[in-house]
């Protein structure tokens, strides 16, 4: 029984440190693991972040180049009737965001569907007023309708799309 407890008396301390020691070694590998996980994800967003911040910038543009007033008047000629300013202006959207749709995997789905909602919207509002005049008429008259127009409900769909953008862009900086 003596030996036994000589015995134990040197092999329970060696235990004691040799946990001791696992469980600060196991803690310490864990902790690093972590600290390098952080250093991927940070480097990543890092490489990431610009250009992220250039699909929103590209996008806002789109938004702004395809708004009423911005595409009134970039397309109106004097030297063109409404049924062509009416074909400038739809065929300047759908190049715009074919120019853009790439844009997309940097965006939110909902936010991407807001854009999508207020280029539908403005394509549906240059259709409809070039209903209300005729197609020969000079491309003012196109324009001053569009411009009526464009008020309403468009209007709503590109502030909310421009809205969702600077929250999201907000986002990164919170």
């Amino acid at each position: 029984m003596d030996v036994f407890l000589e015995v134990l008396k040197y092999t329970l301390p060696s235990l004691i440190v040799f946990l001791t020691t696992i469980f600060i070694v196991k803690w310490f590998l864990k902790s690093d693991i972590e600290r390098r996980r952080q250093e991927f994800l940070l480097g990543k967003f890092k490489d990431v972040l610009p250009t992220r911040l250039a699909a929103y910038e590209r996008i806002t543009l789109f938004l702004e180049r395809i708004n009423a007033e911005s595409i009134v008047i970039r397309e109106q000629s004097h030297t063109i009737n409404c049924q062509q300013l009416q074909a400038n202006m739809l065929s300047s959207i759908r190049t715009e965001f074919e120019h853009n749709i790439a844009m997309q995997v940097y965006l939110p789905p909902a936010t991407w569907n807001l854009v999508k909602t207020a280029k539908e919207e403005m394509v549906r509002l240059i259709n409809v007023s070039a209903g209300y005049v005729k197609p020969e008429d000079p491309s003012i008259a196109l324009g001053k309708t569009l411009l009526e127009q464009y008020q309403n409900e468009t209007a709503y769909h590109f502030r909310k799309a421009l809205d969702a953008l600077k929250n999201d862009v907000q986002t990164f900086y919170s």
